[in-house]
C-alpha cells in the first residue's frame, strides 16, 4: 500500500499537538507568531526556511533538522551526539539578577551541540520563574552560543542572554530582541502582566552596560 511521505508540515503539526496546542492558532497567540505564516507553514502552502524551523524547533523543544529532514541539519527528533554543557548561571527573564558565579564542572546540562558552532562557545543558564514563559519554562535550561560565535549574529525575534555590567558586578536575564525605530529593544515574552516592561540595548548612567553575551538555541527540560 501506497503511504504518502510526511512533510515538514505535518512534523510541525505533531510537534505542536505534542506541546498540547490544540490549534495552529493557540500556538500562534502562545509565542507571537503571525497566525497566517504558521498556519501555512503546517499545511504546506508555504515553505518553511531554516531561520522559521529553528525558532519552532526552539518553542517545541526539537530541532530544525527534525522538522525540515534536511542532510547536514539532523533528521531525526532525537540526536545521538548529547554532551554535558556548563551551566554558568541562573536567569530571572523578566529582571536582571545578580548570581554569584557557578562552580566550574559543578552542574552540567545535558544538550545537542549544534555543529556549526564551537563545542566551546555553547553553555547553559537556567530559568528561574515565569517571566519568560511564552518560551522557556519556569525550571528548565536554556541552551545558548556565545554571540561572537554565532553564526549571522542576533537577528529580530531572537532570544538572547543579556548580561548588565554595574560596579564590577554581572546581572543576567533573557529577554526577546527586536528591532524597532527607537533602535534594539529588550522584551520579555510572559503571560505575567508584571513582566511586560522593555528596556533599551545601550550604556545605561553611571558605567552601567547592557550588551549580549549569547543567543538563545536550544531548550531542555527534565521530565
Amino acid at each position: 500500500m501506497y503511504r504518502m511521505k510526511e512533510t515538514p508540515g505535518d512534523r510541525l503539526k505533531k510537534l505542536r499537538t505534542k506541546r498540547g496546542f490544540e490549534t495552529a492558532k493557540d500556538a500562534a497567540e502562545a509565542f507571537g507568531w503571525n497566525e497566517v505564516t504558521y498556519r501555512s507553514h503546517e499545511n504546506g502552502t508555504r515553505p518553511i526556511t531554516l531561520a522559521a524551523a529553528r525558532k519552532y524547533a526552539l518553542a517545541y523543544g526539537s530541532t530544525a533538522g527534525h522538522i525540515l529532514s534536511e542532510p547536514g541539519l539532523g533528521s531525526s527528533p532525537v540526536v545521538n551526539a548529547v554532551t554535558q554543557l556548563q551551566l554558568v548561571a541562573t536567569v530571572s527573564a523578566g529582571t536582571f539578577r545578580y548570581d554569584e558565579p557557578l562552580e566550574d564542572g559543578g552542574i552540567s546540562v545535558p544538550a545537542v551541540l549544534r555543529p556549526d558552532i564551537p563545542a566551546s562557545a555553547q553553555y547553559a543558564l537556567v530559568v528561574d520563574g515565569p517571566s519568560v514563559n511564552k518560551r522557556i519554562p519556569d525550571g528548565a535550561y536554556a541552551i545558548c552560543a556565545r554571540f561572537d560565535s554565532y553564526p549571522g549574529g542576533a537577528q529580530h525575534g531572537d532570544l538572547v542572554h543579556v548580561v548588565r555590567e554595574r560596579s564590577g558586578l554581572h546581572e543576567h536575564t533573557i529577554k526577546e530582541l527586536r528591532f524597532t525605530r527607537d533602535g534594539q529593544m529588550l522584551y520579555p515574552v510572559s503571560t505575567d502582566p508584571k513582566h511586560q516592561a522593555a528596556i533599551a540595548l545601550s550604556s545605561g548612567e553611571d558605567g552601567e552596560i547592557v550588551r549580549i553575551a549569547g543567543i538563545v538555541i536550544g531548550i531542555f527540560q527534565a521530565l
